[in-house]
């Protein structure tokens, strides 16, 4: 009103956040969930996690703890997918060699090309539940249990450069999942970023995928 201008351009609204019985929160039902408890068990990027997802306009919300739970292991799961990665370059440095990538490497990687297409089209048309959902199943039923599953023993084998293939498409998902993480979880991606190798500067300003 001071500056004589409106203050935002863009307003999105989501549904009402309700307890676990889906019952609007009241103090005098004594239903009430407080988020800085939430945040203190579970971590700020679970909270923030189990109140997108899920959450879609239109539609309230009943905030579940165990859904909350759900969350703060997926993040310990980021955690482990990196320091294994991360293990297999021993006392070297870990750097990525683009040039060792095998075909099947390659198709893998424009694999997750398509998942960022689709992430970011979600969140340029305000779906940040589906995209949160989308980025979510891929890191977890994509990434850690088919894609590291199936390339493990690459990782340790005696065919160097197939060693070094294997790595530099496992760091290369690796980077580009923390990109799309960062908006829905901010801090775990961010201190995960900065132990990754070269790191000068932060997550948060780093390029999002496909921008100018």
């Amino acid at each position: 009103y001071l500056g004589n201008k409106a203050p935002f351009h863009t307003v999105y609204l989501h549904g009402l956040v309700n307890d676990a019985q889906g019952k609007k929160m009241s103090k005098s039902k004594g239903n009430v969930v407080n988020p800085l408890e939430l945040t203190e068990k579970y971590g700020t990027d679970a909270l923030r996690m189990g109140l997108i997802i899920g959450n879609t306009p239109g539609s309230d919300l009943a905030l579940r703890e165990d859904k909350i739970k759900a969350y703060k292991l997926f993040a310990n799961k980021i955690w482990n997918i990196t320091r294994f990665i991360l293990s297999s370059f021993g006392d070297t440095k870990a750097t990525i060699d683009t040039e060792a990538l095998s075909e099947k490497d390659r198709a893998l990687i424009a694999e997750l090309e398509t998942v960022t297409a689709d992430v970011t089209k979600d969140m340029d048309e305000y779906r940040f539940y589906m995209a949160g959902e989308k980025i979510y199943h891929y890191v977890w039923n994509t990434f850690a249990d088919k894609i590291l599953e199936e390339n493990k023993e690459r990782l340790y084998a005696d065919d160097v450069q197939d060693k070094k293939a294997a790595q530099a498409m496992l760091m290369t998902i690796l980077e580009r999942s923390l990109i799309l993480l960062h908006p829905f979880m901010p801090f775990v991606t961010e201190e995960i970023w900065q132990s990754l190798p070269d790191r000068k500067d932060l997550l948060i300003v780093a390029k999002w995928p496909g921008s100018r």
